[in-house]
């Protein structure tokens, strides 16, 4: 039986253009990542097959999610990823910075022209000694100010009537991005409660993310 070579690399090749631009229905396999990218004969290095960019962010500490009225920005600190996201400058589809970009911190870059499914949970608790009332609404925002997607509502905490845990979801949403483009997850309130102590829970908040094309 006649053996069967796929085209093969690194990832760094398959992006830099080193492996080329594959014939349509022709795959890639990388040799670093794992993964496997099939070409449309255009594509330098091809397109991903799901679920190739896969990552799913964790804030593994509690933060203080009701500091301000509005644009309180989810600090993310675990990755869960196969492939495709770093914490520095290297050239993958996802950029993820620990540190302030453009006044933001936290803030996602896509480096690739692409299309992402993101989806949103931010579990939220009172804190305060004292009875707290809280409404959260979560927001993804493309910088600089565009809220992309659903919003999570519906997070009420009422702690004198013992409701002292709630959450945020933003279901599932695609959105086509370009090169450059950034965005990152708030969280703002209503106004009133704005002494008391609302935190995000250890581990309860997740940002999912997968490149779709």
């Amino acid at each position: 039986m006649a053996e069967v070579v796929v085209k093969r690399g690194t990832d760094a090749a398959r992006r830099d253009g080193t492996l080329g631009t594959p014939a349509q229905g022709e795959p890639i396999y990388t040799t670093d990542e794992k993964c496997l990218w099939m070409g449309d004969g255009s594509t330098v290095g091809g397109l991903p097959i799901p679920p190739a960019a896969l990552v799913t962010m964790y804030a593994s500490t509690s933060q203080d999610i009701n500091a301000l009225a509005a644009d309180n920005l989810m600090l993310w600190n675990v990755h869960q990823t196969p492939i495709n996201i770093a914490q520095t400058g290297t050239a993958t589809d996802l950029t993820h910075s620990n540190s302030l970009v453009d006044g933001v911190q936290h803030l996602i870059t896509v480096n690739v022209d692409c299309i992402l499914e993101i989806a949103v949970s931010i579990g939220v608790d009172a804190t305060a000694s004292t009875p707290t009332r809280w409404n959260g609404i979560a927001r993804v925002v493309k910088g600089p100010s565009t809220s992309i997607g659903g919003e999570g509502k519906g997070g009420y905490i009422r702690e004198a009537t013992g409701q002292d845990e709630t959450s945020l979801h933003i279901p599932s949403f695609t959105y086509e991005f370009s090169a450059t483009d950034t965005f990152w997850v708030k969280v703002d309130r209503e106004s009133s409660g704005a002494s008391a102590a609302v935190d995000t829970t250890q581990y309860a908040s997740t940002l999912f993310i997968k490149r779709l094309a």
